[in-house]
Order: C-alpha cells, then structure tokens, then sequence
C-alpha cells in the first residue's frame, strides 16, 4: 500500500490507530464470499457468512478506536457517531435514490411499495427488524427485496448506538474492556443458540442475536496484541492458516438450510478472529491478504456490497425468471464498477469536505432524511399506481392482498363458537383471532386445520357446501407440538364429539425443511393424535408456489414490454415439492386411515402449472388462493369425490 497517496490513506481511515492492509485483504475474502454466494451460490453455499466475516472485523476496528480514545482521554459519543456518518451514509444515500428512481419506472405498484418501505428502513438503519416483522407465509421470496441486504447494516448501526456508552460505562467503573467484552458476548451468545432451533428468523435478524460477533473482533482489540507484546512468527503462521482454514470451511460446508447463526457461525467467526489476532507478522495476512489486488477490492467492499444485490434482484422482479448465467455476471461487472466509482467520486470526497467542514455531517443527516420521507410516501401512496409503469395490461376481477382476503372471510364467515379453540387460533394483529366457522350454529362437518394454507380453503368449502358448516382453525405454529397453544389445540379438537370431518393442509415446504427430524416427530404426534378421535382425517398436498406475485400475471411490464407471467414449468413445481412431499408420505405410511388428497392437477398440466384456470386468476399471492381460487379448488375436490364432505 506504499503506492497509495497519503492524502487518500488519510481519507480511508483517518481514525484508525494504524493501518493493516491485510484487514482490508479480509474485507475482500468477506464481500467475494457473500457476491459469490448471491450469484452462483453453488460455488459457496456457506458464502453468505462473509457478512459475519464483517461483524467480526467492524467490532475489531471500531472497538479498536474507542479503546484507544479512551486510553488517550480523548473519547467522545459526538465524534464517534460522526465518524459512522460520514463513513456509512454517502454510498447508501447514491444506493437508495437509485433504487427508487428505478422502481418509479420498472417496479408495479405493491413492489414499488416494498421498496419503499425497505427504503424507509434502511435509512433508519432498521432493515432487520422490518424483515423479522415480515418473514411469514405472507412474505414475498428474497429475491424479490432489492434491499435485503441491508438487514446486516441495521445489526451494525443498532450495536454501535450501544457500544460506545456501554465501553465508557466500564471504563468510567474501572472495568477492563476486554471483561466488559466477554460478559455481553457470551450473554449474546447464548440467547443465540437458545434461540437457533425456536425462533430461526428472529436469531439471524435480531441484533442482540448478533451482536455477540462483532464481540468476538472487540475482544480481539482487547488483547495484548496492542500493548507491543509480539508472538513468535511460527505461531502467527499457524493461527493466521487455521483461520483461514475455518474461513473456507465456513464458504464450502454452511448452507442456508439449516438455522443461522447458531453454533455454526463459530465457523466464521473464529476463522476471522484468529487472521486478525495472528498479525500482519504471519506470511498469510502479509503475503496474501495485503496483496494489492485483495486490498484494492477490500477498499471497495463496503459500496460493492452494497450494489451487487440490487444489480441481482431488480432483474429477476421485472422478468420473474431467474438470470441466466451471462446476466449475473453482466451484473456483477456492473457492481464492481458501480463500486469503484462511488467510492472514488462519492466516499472519498465526501469524507474530506467532512473531515474540513463539520456542516457536511448535517447535510448528510438531512439528506438520510429526505430519502427516509421519500420512501415513506411511496409506502403511503400504494406505490404510486398510476406511473406509467403500474398500469394494467390484462384484467381481472380478482381482489388481491391479503388485507382484502382477510376482509372477506371476517365479514362472510363466523367467528368459532368455541371460545377457547377461538382464543388457541392465531391472532392477526388487526383481524384478531383466526378460528372461522361458515354457520353460526350446529355441528362443523370439516373442519380445516393447520396454517394459512388451510385457512385459504374455507371461503371456497363455504361456498361449494353452502349448507354444510365448515370451520377452520389456524395456527401459525402448525405442527409444532412444542407449542402449547397448538397441542391443546389439538385435543380439544380431537374430543370434540361437533366436529365430524378433518383436513390437514400447510405450507409443507416451510413446515418440512431439509433438516425434517424435528417437524417428522411433530407431524407423527399430530396425526396420531387426530387418527385416535376416529373422525375421517383427510392431509391435502399443497398448492404449487410462484417466484412472483399474481400482479406479475395482472399486470404485466409496460415499460419494457414483457407480457404478463402466469406460470412456471412442470418440472419447477415438481423440485419444489419433491422433499416435503417424500417425508410427507413417509410418515402417513404409519396411518392408513388417513386419506391423502392431492391437488397437483387441478393446477398444473404436462407441461406448466398456472396460476389461472380459464380467464380466472386463483392466486392473492405468490403462495395463497384468494377466494375465485378457494372456491375452484374446493369444487375440483368435491366433483373428482376426492375430498367428500360428510
């Protein structure tokens, strides 16, 4: 790095207690593993932990600042935020005005208003707690989130408004660091591996979850390693290539089919807090990660993060199909150039006018600002349905949404008569408890039970059997008997003498994962319990699901001309469905007298599965029925005598 102008050094990190060109050759490691992941992640299906690789070194580098302020007394809260202003806001500023310049002509409406949500929530630094919130069976695929990445930067920034104080706290009551340090971290950690196996969303996106990583590089800041203290080079070499070592483990062996962090982060973590500790003394981190070419992308890695899932998503929710190869890596050149040139023509610049002129953190703040309320109007506005680009090419009657299904079934059907299986069901909260019944009186002939997807069959069933009394009882949990609301649940159903039939319907891809132990057991329970009331029990296979929304087949694309997209192949649907639907039968090999009810035909031909029959659209999303849909399928089953209602 000898070959960088001084002038320029100084813009990078005027802050920092020395600078280690090795940490920037890591930061390259860590952005390449996590493009490389988004792109082709069958190259490195564990790439995705590159964005741990990061905590690690952001808790290394910032803790190593604050400790060194306040060795010197010279520690300031004001100084600190300013330094993360100035260093964070100017690329994400150029990042979300391009995308929501870019969704006001290609994105129809309901996408255009998620972006402009996310485009709220990343420039409040909160991206991670509005995808915990949204992460359901309502949710729409990632691929469809142009900003989803920016989830990590909320953990960053939420740990950074704590940090400072809580390290002055210690301070000021002569605590070491390194003590306060290890008492969070291993607080954290554990409420992660607590939280790896029964809330799976909440522990990657929560960030006291997380926080534990960017720890493990505080602790690091810690050590002797500042005090002068130097290790023999033989044992440098071996902790810089053991590190490294876990480091691509982490990229070669992770998978996004098990829950993360949990235990498996160690992985990427430890690998990175041992290439820090190990020095730029070891011939690793010296010969390797401070060659030029990894400094060079390590400088960029920030700007270049941020591009390249833009670059990645925004084509495939225009063309709902996946990238062909030659696309995703037109996309990735894009975004290594689109890097280089915010970070020459926008970071550096910015950061010396700040560093000159203190009125510059204000005008940043301001403009976060102003991005933030532009976001909020177009969330405000629905998306802005009138741009050229939201307008309709085909038209169906349909109403979509799940606010306007949820709508119809509370004022069509009623509320269960069983308070307490009312009071079991779960609870939207803005539709209350959702336990329905199409009668108000007598007993329930079907009763439908099980997650959104049952609960999407009863407004067809009510409709088809109109004077049959159909209910549903839905809970988010479903099969999970480790939840005490479902297993009671459960057994009042099962005795209740009122109820005659019983489907079983889910989302069975998200209810039987790759790692199946845990819902196999849950499902086994489930059906034995219902099999001992001696009711007839019928379990529906489930409905193809879309990587696009049924406004993709609404709509269509305006402005570039691509016709509406209603389907997928044959061959698609049937990879989806392929490992649910194995475990599924295995265990109803065990309960013969449980009548399995497939729909697959009813959606799909030899060749495609649509989400239209005839010049009907049957989808509210891209993975539930509205009502035109329910009633469909509830009439395909009642006419093939697949599914009779006593």
């Amino acid at each position: 790095m000898t070959s960088q102008p001084k002038e320029l050094l100084a813009a990078i990190a005027p802050t920092a207690p020395y600078y280690r060109p090795d940490i920037d050759g890591l930061r390259a490691v860590a952005v390449l593993s996590v493009v490389l992941f988004h792109a082709f992640p069958t190259l490195a299906p564990g790439g995705f932990a590159g964005v741990d690789v990061f905590f690690v070194i952001s808790g290394f580098l910032i803790s190593s600042i604050l400790i060194t302020d306040l060795e010197r007394r010279q520690f300031s809260v004001g100084r600190f935020y300013a330094r993360r202003i100035v260093r964070i806001f100017p690329a994400l500023l150029v990042l979300l005005t391009a995308s929501l310049v870019f969704g006001w002509l290609s994105l129809l409406a309901d996408e255009y208003a998620l972006l402009g949500k996310h485009t709220m929530a990343g420039a409040g630094f909160v991206s991670n707690l509005a995808l915990w919130k949204e992460s359901s069976y309502f949710d729409v695929a990632a691929e469809t989130k142009p900003l989803l990445h920016l989830w990590s930067l909320g953990v960053e920034e939420q740990f950074y408004l704590l940090w400072p104080l809580l390290l002055w706290g210690g301070w000021r009551l002569r605590a070491k660091p390194a003590f306060v340090v290890a008492a969070i971290g291993v607080l954290s950690f554990a409420l992660n591996i607590h939280s790896a196996q029964r809330h799976a969303v909440a522990d990657f996106y929560a960030p006291h979850t997380r926080f534990w990583e960017l720890l493990a590089g505080a602790l690091v800041a810690c050590l002797p390693r500042e005090r002068g203290i130097r290790r023999p080079v033989f044992l440098a070499n071996f902790v810089a290539c053991l590190g490294f070592g876990l480091l691509l483990a982490a990229f070669a062996l992770l998978d996004n089919k098990r829950p993360f962090p949990g235990w498996q982060a160690l992985l990427p973590v430890g690998g990175t807090v041992l290439l820090i500790y190990a020095g730029p003394i070891a011939a690793l981190n010296r010969v390797l990660l401070s060659h030029p070419a990894l400094v060079g992308i390590g400088l960029i890695s920030y700007p270049l993060y941020l591009w390249h899932w833009p670059l990645l998503t925004f084509p495939r929710i225009v063309t709902s199909e996946a990238l062909p190869v030659t696309e995703r890596i037109v996309a990735i050149t894009l975004a290594f150039a689109l890097a280089w040139a915010t970070w020459r023509f926008v970071e550096i610049p910015v950061r010396r006018r700040a560093a000159q002129d203190r009125r510059w953190i204000a005008l940043l703040l301001v403009s976060m600002l102003i991005v933030a309320t532009a976001g909020g109007i177009v969330l405000a506005k629905r998306g802005f349905a009138g741009r050229i680009a939201a307008k309709p090419i085909e038209h169906y009657t349909n109403t979509l949404g799940k606010d306007a299904y949820l709508t119809h079934i509370s004022t069509h059907m009623q509320r269960c008569v069983d308070a307490r299986l009312l009071q079991l069901s779960g609870n939207d909260p803005v539709y209350g408890h959702r336990c329905f019944q199409s009668q108000p009186t007598g007993p329930i002939d079907l009763l439908l039970v099980g997650d959104s997807h049952s609960e999407h069959l009863l407004p067809g069933f009510a409709a088809v059997y109109e004077s049959r009394n159909i209910g549903s009882f839905m809970q988010y949990s479903m099969p999970s008997v480790d939840d005490p609301a479902y297993t009671e649940a459960l057994h009042r159903i099962a005795l209740d003498p009122n109820i005659r039939a019983i489907a079983v319907s889910a989302l069975w891809a998200a209810k039987i994962p790759a790692d199946a132990t845990p819902p196999l057991e849950s499902l086994q329970k489930t059906f034995a319990l219902l099999v001992s009331s001696g009711k007839s029990i019928y379990v529906l296979g489930d409905i193809p699901v879309y990587p696009f929304v049924p406004e993709k087949c609404k709509y269509g694309r305006r402005f570039d001309g691509h016709a509406p997209i209603c389907s997928i192949p044959l061959q698609q649907y049937l990879e989806q469905k392929q490992h649910y639907s194995e475990i599924l039968h295995a265990v109803l090999k065990d309960f013969p007298t449980i009548r399995f009810v497939p729909v697959d035909s009813f959606f799909c031909d030899e060749h495609q599965c649509d989400m239209r029959h005839e010049s009907m659209l049957l989808y509210r999303d891209h993975n539930h029925l509205n009502v035109d849909g329910s009633t469909y399928l509830a009439r395909q089953l009642r006419d093939s005598g697949a599914l009779v209602v006593p």
